[in-house]
């Protein structure tokens, strides 16, 4: 079985998780981020846990059960990190920058993950996937809000918070497409590298 990132900060998908239901989602992992959701079967999911092909549905109500546990879980986690990363600073420059390299930092770490939740979220049943889509608009609406502070403060200049916050949320979600581990530039140089690149686009003093 391919193993995940050891840094990886969604290595375990949730606390408390018994040792096979969490071996079936470290299993669906791999599978769903280098094969596709529709192209993974649960037999191919239990059979990369090691498990009998009845072992899935003891524990998940179908495969797209399996798809809404990691996705909801990674969009979560992407807000809990994001609003952890801001929250020390004051100044509207360093908390972009917080923001935009946590965000980036965990595009790359989690690739897999994120890959998942980025690109095969458009499997969801319509419960699950209003249920995502509520999340990524707190995540969107947090970076608004942080874009749109430094505008009042008079330290940005850009015309459209919101055009601006997708061209910053798509810097850190195109990582995962692309990104691997021991490739050209390391997790943290990316972030620093987008949060540059963010601050250029805000038109903030010095960049």
């Amino acid at each position: 079985m391919a193993e995940l990132l050891d840094d990886d900060p969604l290595a375990d998908p949730a606390t408390g998780l018994g040792d096979t239901t969490q071996r079936l989602l470290d299993a669906a992992v791999v599978l769903f981020s280098d094969k596709g959701f529709e192209a993974t079967r649960t037999r191919d999911i239990t059979a990369q846990a090691g498990l009998s092909p009845a072992a899935m549905y003891v524990h998940f109500a179908s495969k797209e059960d399996v798809l809404f546990r990691l996705v909801e879980h990674a969009v979560a986690n992407t807000l809990t990190i994001i609003e952890a990363a801001v929250a020390p600073h004051h100044e509207p420059v360093d908390r972009i920058r917080a923001l935009v390299t946590a965000f980036s930092i965990l595009h790359a770490r989690s690739y897999r993950r994120a890959r998942i939740a980025q690109y095969e979220s458009r499997h969801l049943a319509p419960g699950h996937h209003e249920i995502v889509a509520a999340i990524r608009r707190r995540i969107r609406q947090a970076a608004v809000a942080e874009v749109r502070a430094g505008i009042e403060r008079g330290v940005f200049t850009v015309a459209d918070p919101r055009v601006a916050v997708l061209a910053m949320m798509s810097l850190g979600i195109d990582i995962c497409r692309w990104y691997r581990p021991g490739g050209e530039f390391t997790p943290e140089e990316l972030g620093d590298i987008n949060a540059d690149l963010v601050l250029r686009i805000l038109r903030a003093p010095g960049y």
